[in-house]
């Protein structure tokens, strides 16, 4: 089998398999999947989105909400892909524990920054060039090294420190009721709720 032949094949298997995943859904998983799928179609791929997994989160969140009546949870934690010590903040979505995350499948600098799992309903819909590990809580060992970095230089302190004051803000939002609403306030034109919602459709 050639190279070409062989590649439609492994894309004919991967419908078919999303097939029956989406098929096994219960109708709220179902919306979930659909809403996430055309999120990452048409905001991450269409309007090249990357680096965006609090806006990604988010906008999730609320558009679950306010146009099917579905209630989820933004998780704000941390990632690592398995290439260094330590853990970058990130956010997900989860539905009676399951996540989902669109962001980690396009990145912007993929050299260094390795495309991660497209998951949907903790389904991988689409495989990444690495599986990510997540945590909701720091490791010690992650932690240890992000101090190691700080000590390093002053500019890498401040981006680390930047970070954390980030990622706080972040995890607080996410704890409150109108979170999405106050996350928003402040989001540019082009990833605000209304724009992203109009471009979902």
């Amino acid at each position: 089998m050639g190279e070409a032949a062989r590649r439609r094949a492994e894309i004919a298997a991967l419908k078919v398999r999303n097939a029956v995943w989406l098929d096994s859904l219960s109708p709220i998983e179902r919306t979930i999947a659909v809403v996430a799928q055309a999120t990452y179609d048409r905001v991450v791929v269409g309007m090249s989105m990357t680096e965006a997994c609090y806006n990604l989160a988010f906008f999730l969140q609320e558009h679950l909400r306010r146009k099917h009546e579905i209630q989820t949870e933004v998780v704000v934690g941390w990632i690592n892909d398995g290439q260094w010590e330590g853990a970058a903040s990130h956010a997900w979505l989860e539905y009676h524990g399951k996540k989902t995350d669109i962001s980690l499948h396009k990145t912007s600098h993929p050299d260094s920054q390795p495309p991660g799992d497209l998951i949907i309903i903790d389904h991988v819909v689409k495989r990444g060039e690495c599986a990510y590990t997540y945590w909701t809580d720091l490791p010690a060992a992650a932690e240890q090294e992000l101090r190691c970095m700080r000590n390093e230089s002053q500019e890498l302190a401040g981006i680390v420190a930047h970070k954390d004051r980030e990622h706080a803000r972040i995890h607080e939002l996410s704890k409150l009721p109108d979170g999405a609403n106050q996350y928003f306030r402040d989001a540019p034109p082009q990833c605000s709720y209304e724009y992203l919602a109009r471009v979902v459709g």
